[in-house]
């Protein structure tokens, strides 16, 4: 994403603000967080970092304030990398708690979990580094305990973020360098002497005092070759810098993501409900308690005790040598003639073994194994990386004729000029089986590209011939756009060797056994034009023109005219056409010139694209631009998208099938993956619940009112998550598991909740009729007059007890259960007071019991009105349901009308066409697919969708 202000200074600059756009933003992103904040001086280069850091060019902020970048973690793709980027701080720092530059600097400070310092290099570090004034500041703007000063320094430093410091333009051969990379990239190696007391109230002894850790790490200049004193292009920094930043990113992207201020890992909502405590109590110019923040979490915990985190460590292989986003181009001076060396990797780094992350492989993996006198088999390494995408899939298959280049062209699409796909200059086939390659979707965010590479058709030296058809069926069944590569023309010959495409009847079942006939009330019909992918003809060495009758034409226009029928054509010629105008209603054609001559085609993968045809070049690249803009995200029938993990789900149902003797079919499939997808739906909804409920939710709650308020807040967004990841939840039977779920959590919480109550009540009135007790036992009362003064005292404690907030909702219940118990004690009390005649120590008692008795039916009015509540809850709770349903169902109607209107347009145009070829057996055949169709349509409309759960 594009950066955004995330905090700006009001107008008169006086306090802060968050941008509610950011926020918006923040609060739909799920966790964990790896978040970065970048501060310090003017003109240092803080933003360029940030830029070789991930790869993007934002450049600077745009205005005053903290700035907001938002990317996939490069190494593991479930996190997220947050990047706050600060505008430059004046070369004088006020020592003013006020000021606006060190608010921003304590936000940055509170958000990260890694707080990176940015300054030039200096004669003196230690110098440069007491600049930072602001760090002494912090024990008093952020506290933990209130009067507890050396606590609070203690609790801080496990609560803070990382400190890392970079050192920027220092001379390449410093020796600060090489001893940072001895010790680890300790920062106390560029810190003259430790400080000399933990009094010495100094930056540099702030920084050692409070933050958990403390690195650095030197640059040399990016630009400037100080060897030979010129300029190095900046659209490739110096080797030295690249190896300097590769440490540095090693360590960066290495450390454990944000947590909550307590040991879970924060996610959007989280971290931006933070942002907005913060930002409101500094503008009041208040002291920020870290422990109202902690409410309701767990205490908080540094990184290294957490023995709550169960994830290995990751440690990726950065590469030292990448391409760097362009920036305004500098001038560069002549430099020698000579090889660039490769730059080592730092001394102090330990090579860790490659992984493999799902979304964004090096190279491709075999999927779909096919191997001699053997059944098709999935292989399971792939499958496991494969399922572990999270994210909705675009799916890009291609087929073809051996040796005929597809491998070249998906290639293309993984932005691979070479290791990807294997490629070969021979009469052989190198692909065998399908091959699968995940890569970022370079297009559409939190989308991953799958491209499969098909082993060629045809090859004469296979051993089983017949899994042909089989990969061809499975190709068109896993994708959702499909390119079929042919060479030449297309012609009569091309199409013939398309018959592949006439046998699909033969080896996909949209339908079960004996549910062939597509029925009113079916969701899926029977048609293969519902579910197949998009077609793409790609039409390699096309050495003809695009002309027809006279007049340039399209790709697109030479495929439809390629497809025309023509009346009395022999059956075997007609039949590949007439299926793939039926079975597929999107098509597309790209034609591509001879890349280069033959004895260039053997070393293709080495050839720079200034050495193919320039025709060939713009035609990849439109080839490549359709598909990253056009191509649809993987659905299934229902219209629910497909993420790499059904999307492997899918490929186990039907190869299990293929394997079994049995035809795969589309509905099964599809009810298996629902089956998955649901459980999974009830388990998210609830794990949603829970989270939300301990985040939202401080035991014991003071009403009934304060729980089911939270509670409906957590319901809602249960059912959303269900909803959103749920399809096919025939009769509502998931949905009604986890209203039954939440339900149960609900009580759960309620007893919680009852328990948490009466444990505070119950420590609050031994704490207050602690004296009375100590009266009781000491004969105090044990005199004349003594039950009236008992009396006394114990309408005082109960009046206290009354005045103390926070019982929640047992405290009638607790202050009865307590007063009943000291009953018997009050009996002795008013029997040995002396003062008192028999008839009044009957009237005494009367009144005791009459006083019980109003307290216990006032327990049992509220008790009947929680129950009441509670009744009320679960019909609002049902109508919640019912609604979020209905909107669900409203919104599936609508998804299910689009689709029937492009069905039934494409057997409209497909009539008309056959009408004017003179097709007349066809026509009518679609005329009675169409009225079906039509009926379809209308009874559906006519249908009400009502909620069924219970």
């Amino acid at each position: 994403m594009e950066s955004i202000c995330l905090v700006e200074p009001s107008p008169d600059s006086s306090t802060l603000r968050v941008n509610p756009a950011a926020l918006s933003f923040l609060k739909a992103l799920g966790g964990p967080l790896q978040v970065m904040a970048i501060f310090g001086p003017k003109k240092t280069g803080k933003s360029f970092l940030l830029d070789q850091l991930v790869g993007q060019d934002e450049g600077s902020p745009r205005s005053p304030g903290i700035w907001l970048r938002c990317s996939t973690h490069p190494t593991r793709p479930d996190e997220t990398l947050l990047l706050l980027d600060t505008e430059g701080l004046p070369e004088q720092l006020e020592e003013d708690e006020k000021s606006i530059s060190f608010k921003l600097f304590l936000l940055d400070v509170l958000l990260c979990n890694i707080f990176i310092y940015n300054t030039k290099g200096a004669w003196d570090p230690q110098e440069e580094l007491d600049k930072l004034t602001y760090v002494k500041m912090i024990p008093d703007k952020v506290r933990i305990l209130e009067d507890c000063p050396l606590e609070n320094s203690f609790l801080l430093s496990s609560m803070l973020p990382n400190f890392v410091w970079c050192l920027r333009d220092v001379a390449s051969d410093s020796f600060w360098e090489e001893a940072l990379e001895d010790m680890d990239h300790n920062l106390d190696v560029l810190v003259s002497s430790p400080p000399v007391s933990a009094l010495e109230n100094t930056p540099t002894s702030c920084i050692q005092a409070l933050f958990p850790t403390q690195k650095a790490f030197c640059f040399c200049s990016p630009h400037v070759d100080e060897k030979y004193r010129e300029v190095v292009c900046s659209d490739f920094p110096h080797p030295m810098f690249r190896a300097q930043l590769w440490s540095f990113k090693d360590y960066i992207l290495n450390q454990r993501p944000k947590n909550s201020l307590g040991s879970r890992f924060a996610n959007g909502k989280e971290w931006s409900a933070m942002l907005e405590r913060f930002v409101d109590v500094l503008s009041l110019n208040e002291p920020i308690f870290l422990n109202e923040s902690c409410d309701g979490q767990e205490a908080a915990v540094p990184w290294e005790y957490n023995e709550n985190f169960n994830e290995p460590k990751i440690e990726p292989v950065i590469e030292p040598s990448w391409t760097t986003p362009k920036r305004k181009e500098t001038p560069r001076v002549p430099q020698p003639s000579v090889q660039e060396p490769r730059v080592p990797p730092p001394s102090s780094y330990r090579a860790a073994p490659r992984i493999i992350q799902p979304n964004n492989m090096e190279e491709p993996m075999c999927l779909i194994e096919n191997n001699p006198g053997e059944k098709l088999q999935v292989n399971q390494e792939a499958l496991q990386l494969l399922q572990r995408i999270n994210q909705p899939v675009v799916v890009v298959a291609i087929v073809g004729l051996y040796r005929t280049g597809k491998s070249y062209l998906m290639n293309k699409l993984a932005g691979k000029d070479k290791g990807g796909f294997s490629l070969g200059a021979t009469v052989q086939a190198n692909t065998k089986g399908i091959w699968m390659w995940c890569r970022p979707h370079p297009k559409k965010p939190d989308h991953t590209l799958v491209l499969l590479d098909t082993e060629g058709l045809g090859d004469v030296e296979k051993s089983n011939v017949e899994n042909d058809s089989w990969v061809f069926a499975l190709s068109i069944l896993l994708s959702s756009t499909f390119v079929y590569n042919s060479m030449g023309t297309i012609d009569q010959f091309a199409l013939e060797k398309l018959h592949y495409v006439t046998e699909l009847t033969e080896l996909i079942k949209v339908k079960a056994s004996g549910r062939q006939n597509c029925e009113e009330e079916d969701e899926i019909p029977d048609d293969f034009v519902w579910f197949f992918p998009t077609f793409i003809w790609a039409v390699r060495d096309f050495t003809l023109q695009l002309v027809l009758n006279g007049r340039p034409i399209s790709g697109d226009k030479y495929l439809e005219n390629a497809l025309q029928r023509r009346e009395g054509s022999p059956e075997k010629l007609d039949i590949a056409k007439k299926y793939i105008r039926e079975y597929f209603p999107s098509r597309k054609c790209f034609v591509f010139d001879r890349p280069a001559t033959r004895q260039e085609l053997v070393h293709l993968e080495d050839l720079p694209e200034r050495k193919l045809s320039p025709e060939f070049v713009e035609e990849a690249h439109r080839f490549r631009s359709y598909i990253f803009e056009t191509a649809e995200a993987k659905v299934i029938p229902g219209g629910h998208t497909v993420t790499g993990t059904l999307l492997g789900h899918l490929a186990v149902t039907y190869v299990d099938a293929i394997r079994s003797g049995a035809i795969p079919c589309i509905e099964n499939a599809v009810l298996a993956l629902a089956q998955i997808e649901n459980s999974a739906a009830v388990h998210d909804g609830v794990k949603r619940y829970e989270e939300m409920a301990e985040l939202m939710l401080t035991l014991p709650t003071e009403t009934v009112e304060e729980l089911l308020k939270v509670h409906t807040e957590c319901e809602k967004e249960a059912i959303q998550v269900f909803l959103d990841r749920a399809f096919k939840d025939e009769g509502q039977e998931y949905q009604k598991q986890l209203k039954d779920r939440i339900q149960t959590k609900l009580e759960e919480i309620g007893s919680r909740n009852e328990q948490a109550s009466l444990d505070r009540c119950q420590a609050v009135l031994l704490e207050l009729f602690q004296d009375l007790e100590e009266k009781i036992r000491n004969g105090s009362y044990a005199v004349p007059g003594g039950y009236q003064r008992f009396l006394e005292d114990q309408r005082k404690t109960v009046e206290a007890y009354h005045q103390v907030p926070h019982k929640g909702i047992m405290a009638s219940m607790a202050l009865q259960d307590f007063l009943k118990s000291k009953e018997t004690a009050a009996q002795s009390i008013l029997q040995a007071d002396r003062n008192l005649t028999n008839r009044q120590k009957e009237i005494e008692a009367e009144k005791a019991r009459a006083a019980a008795s109003q307290r216990e039916a006032e327990l049992q009015r509220q008790l009947r009105e929680q129950t009441q509540r509670m009744a009320e809850e679960n019909e609002r709770s049902y109508r919640a349901h019912e609604a979020q349903l209905k909107a669900k169902m409203e919104e599936d109607h609508r998804r299910q009308q689009r689709e029937h209107e492009r069905v039934l347009n494409h057997k409209l145009q497909e009539q008309s066409r056959l009408l004017k070829e003179g097709y007349q057996r066809e026509v009518g055949r679609l005329e009675s697919e169409i009225a079906n169709l039509n009926n379809q349509i209308s009874n559906s409309s006519r249908r009400s969708s009502g909620c069924v759960i219970s």
